[in-house]
């Protein structure tokens, strides 16, 4: 009797849960296994396999295509060591449990993670398509290089005499020169408050072979606002403002106390700094067309923060 396989369309209702870490070895090398049950929403049964790499490379797509955040585990150097793995483990786990209740139905019924599930995947990786180009190879070739690049997150931005759950910030980046906010050239991510701002913004960009300079700068400023609060009820109903000096804790307890009302985040005429700047040369980094790359850039001056960023050749 032929076994059954059964297709996850959406893997909210699914459970899925890591038992047994397994240590391995294959054509001399030694790696762990993670063995992964999985319970389909129609109740059907199976068991695959996955080792860390492959765990890591679905996270890597999904923060490019989908600017997911979350708290991978970084990569040891000693990976057999047996605490190593159970704290692996654990991360693993949560991994899981955080795609089965994504909001994003994009994030749940993604390719990525239905093939990274799916028991007829022997061996799942993140490469896009077989045949590998570099940048390198590109350049090389073309009058212009093509990438896509996600600019993810920001990650504690610190600015002088300002609390952290103050800042109200936004990113921008240029190819070849520094960023001018509102030049033409020039892009802008959304504006986010708090020091962990979630842009998820990704956009395209052309790198000319005749640049001399292949670099991308990045800049991020603080943007001070003012946040109207109109009550519900009518047109009549007075309204509040606030500075964004005001809107402690990122302005949760604000928008709590109001919710019943319009709330808006005024920027217009408001006082812009900058936190920080950074720039990653792009010919220097392992960028193809098979996956994409996840860079953490640190921003200048040192302690004020750092971004995320993801490259993929187009």
């Amino acid at each position: 009797m032929m076994e059954t396989t059964t297709t996850i369309s959406d893997i909210r209702n699914s459970k899925i849960s890591i038992n047994i870490a397994e240590n391995r070895e294959q054509f001399g090398k030694k790696f762990t296994e993670y063995i992964i049950d999985i319970t389909t929403s129609t109740g059907h049964e199976y068991t695959i396999a996955r080792r860390f790499s492959e765990f890591y490379s679905l996270y890597e797509l999904l923060v490019h295509n989908y600017q997911i955040q979350f708290p991978f585990p970084a990569k040891k150097l000693n990976k057999l060591n047996s605490n190593i793995i159970e704290i692996r483990k654990k991360a693993l786990q949560d991994f899981l449990k955080f795609l089965v209740i994504h909001p994003s139905a994009s994030v749940r019924k993604s390719d990525d993670v239905l093939r990274f599930l799916d028991q007829n995947t022997a061996n799942f990786n993140n490469k896009l398509i077989k045949e590998k180009l570099t940048f390198e190879q590109v350049n090389q070739k073309k009058k212009s290089v093509k990438l896509e690049l996600s600019i993810v997150e920001g990650k504690e931005f610190k600015l002088h005499k300002k609390s952290m759950w103050d800042i109200v910030s936004y990113c921008i980046f240029d190819v070849g020169h520094e960023p001018i906010d509102g030049q033409k050239s020039t892009k802008k991510t959304p504006i986010i408050a708090g020091p962990y701002p979630r842009w998820s913004y990704k956009t395209k960009v052309t790198i000319k072979a005749s640049e001399q300079q292949k670099t991308l700068y990045f800049k991020v400023f603080n943007q001070e606002s003012t946040l109207s609060i109109t009550p519900s009820g009518g047109n009549g109903g007075s309204s509040s403002s606030f500075s964004s000096n005001s809107m402690g804790n990122g302005g949760s307890g604000i928008l709590e106390e109001h919710n019943s009302g319009s709330v808006t985040i005024n920027t217009k005429d408001c006082k812009v700094d900058l936190i920080g700047s950074c720039s990653v040369d792009v010919d220097k980094l392992q960028i193809t067309n098979q996956s994409p790359t996840l860079h953490v850039l640190h921003l200048e001056p040192e302690g004020s923060g750092e971004i995320l960023i993801s490259l993929l050749l187009l």
